[in-house]
């Protein structure tokens, strides 16, 4: 494959420490590194403050293809600079990839590689190749940009500094959302952050392999056994989406693509979902279980995204509260309740803060007096302690604490009492 030409832009650039790339250049040569360039999101961004003057974050991180060891050049790499500014973070042997930091640098390397999924959704095999045949094995052909740091060219086969330049997202091949379904979130998390859109016919390849459902994997099989396109990777896209400043315009992205159905139909047809991340966000609560809360089966696609076990934990527990509530609606009996009978529902109980703040975000009707017992009522304290009683004569033992627990009543229903005076 041809590169396009000749860069028309500085070869220093205005996200990246100046003078990185020289020595980055100067530790492949040492390391008798064949070929190297940048490719990624420098790269992109770098094109997009050209064509569209439009400035972007400064950004923390690079990366990098070679063909050669990642291996060797990080070793050069920190014999070159010394470990007090090389930190290598993590070597992945089967990818052939390092992860390295050079001061505070995050710095990415990958061999030069074909991928080929033995089926959808899977990990793929992986193969040495050249930095023209890596570049169809991406995303997006905003993606598959790569710069020769040697021959300073842009090789752009796929021409995504035209796609750049029209402010569009596309494939680069027909099977992509199919091979890695996690492509389509990853396409709504650049759309709503570089303001790009989908084109029609990848839109129309996002609904059609939905629809075709071409993964082993159905929803009637257990969370365990769902391929990682389906599972750890998936989750790893969504929450990087949730971290990004423009996370609603790309979650609605998905909807609008037909693509929550990867997660759960009833998170497609959900028209909450807002409301509920910007309370989680509110709140200090997890925007991701506030998000899922609602799915058919939370603890279920919880497990299947691999979420950590305490947040599978709080979501079951939200789920009881949720329950909890809804049986106490249907009964009628909370019309004349006020602090103290809400206060006797809710703590003999015992349910974790955040469960009670996922059960919150999800909207559930009886939300506000559950709301008011966690920003309020739960605070309100007895005006004497343990240490108080004990220096009073009491002994230590189970008889403080019902002490406590009485007095703590009372603080309540004054409090309640001077509420009902001040409101009428």
């Amino acid at each position: 494959m041809k590169s396009s030409g000749h860069l028309e832009f500085d070869k220093e650039f205005p996200n990246l420490k100046k003078g990185i790339i020289k020595v980055i250049l100067e530790v492949a040569n040492q390391a008798c590194i064949k070929r190297i360039a940048i490719v990624g999101g420098v790269l992109r961004d770098k094109l997009i403050l050209d064509l569209h003057k439009q400035p972007l974050k400064n950004f923390q991180d690079l990366d990098l293809v070679i063909e050669g060891s990642p291996e060797k050049f990080a070793r050069v790499l920190s014999e070159k600079l010394g470990t007090c500014r090389v930190n290598i973070k993590k070597i992945n042997a089967a990818y052939q990839t390092v992860e390295l930091t050079i001061d505070n640098l995050l710095i990415d390397i990958a061999r030069a590689r074909t991928e080929k999924y033995s089926k959808p959704a899977e990990n793929p095999s992986i193969f040495p190749c050249s930095i023209e045949e890596d570049l169809y094995r991406r995303d997006f052909t905003i993606n598959s940009i790569a710069l020769d740091l040697r021959t300073f060219e842009l090789l752009d086969p796929y021409k995504g500094s035209n796609a750049i330049k029209n402010r569009i997202i596309t494939f680069i091949h027909s099977g992509s959302a199919a091979e890695d379904p996690t492509r389509i979130f990853r396409a709504a998390r650049y759309a709503s952050r570089l303001d790009f859109e989908m084109t029609p016919e990848s839109i129309r390849q996002i609904k059609s392999t939905i629809t075709s459902w071409p993964w082993d994997w159905t929803f009637s099989q257990t969370p365990e056994s769902a391929p990682p396109g389906l599972s750890t990777r998936l989750r790893m896209e969504i929450e990087l989406l949730m971290k990004q400043d423009k996370w609603q315009t790309a979650i609605q992205n998905l909807q609008n693509w037909q693509a929550l159905l990867l997660l759960d139909k009833d998170l497609q047809n959900d028209n909450n979902w807002k409301r509920r991340i910007h309370w989680a966000f509110r709140l200090g609560v997890s925007p991701f279980s506030a998000f899922i809360s609602k799915a058919s089966s939370p603890a279920f696609l919880a497990s299947r995204l691999q979420l950590p076990l305490n947040e599978q934990h709080l979501l079951i527990e939200a789920q009881k509260i949720i329950k909890h509530f809804q049986i106490l609606e249907f009964s009628g009996k909370t019309k004349d309740w006020g602090p103290y009978e809400w206060c006797n529902e809710i703590e003999p109980n015992k349910w974790n803060k955040q469960a009670i703040l996922i059960a919150i975000c999800s909207g559930i009707s009886l939300w506000q007096p559950l709301f008011r017992w966690w920003g309020k009522w739960s605070r309100i304290k007895s005006k004497t302690n343990a240490k108080d009683l004990l220096a009073n004569g009491w002994e230590a033992g189970p008889a403080i604490g019902r002490e406590l627990k009485r007095l703590r009543e009372i603080e309540i229903r004054n409090y309640q009492n001077k509420k009902q005076t001040s409101d009428n």
